[in-house]
């Protein structure tokens, strides 16, 4: 329920109150967003399905503690599920929930910390699982924080996203090379931080992957969480490539408050991300 005057009756325990919750303010207030400690089960649907009357996107971050048909429940009332390999590991679950959130017009994004490995192990999602569920339709995030990662084995995530419906996204920690720049051609959102641009060099090929991007549907992100010149904030911007400035807002006097403020006016889409655009994960 939305509203204490809709019976004057004491609300049932699983009642929720949207309002009792902050709205993500990233979203300009139309996003909300709970761990799946946070309410039990059926509040959680009363939840998603308030937040469906009111044209508020439900965000579950689910940590492993609902079971599978609750989360199938949870789809189809439209709530959109944030789940990773850290939470489950069988395809079986990923694939019924995404097929339930499609009924409801919800979204599964997945985020997967572990090796790219063949073999099934305790805790480990293998590539061939990771495999269908980019073509089932789930949007794959993965990072590459703890060293590199297979250039081919992300090439063939990224074609199987594509060919699924899904969106395929890689945090970059280091430069972007050739792989990056490939995956960028198959449609792949690749996020990076500035503190990789070492030079005009870096610069220009940071654009390169923005126009490969853009043309296969995507873009390259750029964090920008220390100094950088207007002009090469400029310069990504006008290729169509997306900055996203974490530093405190420049002089209003300065060339680079200019560009701070057009980068402000750009919305990101939110499949392009995991959660939140805080960092590079």
């Amino acid at each position: 329920m939305d509203d204490a005057n809709d019976s004057a009756a004491e609300p049932p325990s699983n009642t929720v109150f949207i309002s009792d919750f902050p709205l993500d303010p990233a979203s300009d207030g139309t996003t909300l967003t709970l761990r799946d400690d946070r309410l039990a089960f059926p509040a959680f649907i009363d939840a998603a399905s308030s937040c469906r009357r009111r044209g508020i996107r439900f965000r579950l971050i689910d940590q492993g503690r609902l079971t599978p048909s609750e989360l199938e429940w949870l789809g189809q009332a439209g709530a959109d599920i944030y789940t990773s390999d850290r939470a489950r590991q069988a395809l079986a679950e990923f694939v019924l929930m995404r097929k339930s959130a499609v009924r409801g017009g919800a979204l599964v994004a997945y985020f997967h910390h572990g090796p790219l490995a063949d073999e099934p192990a305790a805790g480990v999602v293998p590539f061939e699982a990771l495999r269908e569920m980019g073509l089932s339709g789930i949007d794959i995030h993965i990072s590459d924080d703890k060293g590199e990662r297979d250039a081919a084995r992300l090439a063939e995530l990224a074609d199987d996203c594509s060919r699924g419906g899904a969106v395929f996204v890689l945090y970059r920690h280091g430069p972007l090379g050739e792989a990056q720049e490939n995956l960028a051609r198959r449609g792949a959102w690749i996020h990076v931080s500035n503190a990789t641009l070492a030079g005009d060099d870096e610069v220009r090929f940071l654009c390169d992957c923005v126009d490969a991007a853009r043309k296969a549907g995507s873009n390259v992100i750029l964090h920008v969480d220390a100094g950088i010149s207007a002009s090469v904030a400029g310069e990504i911007m006008a290729k169509g490539g997306i900055v996203l400035f974490k530093t405190p807002p420049s002089d209003y006097r300065s060339p680079l408050r200019r560009v701070e403020d057009a980068a402000k006016r750009f919305r990101l889409s939110p499949r392009s991300y995991y959660l939140f655009t805080d960092f590079v994960l």
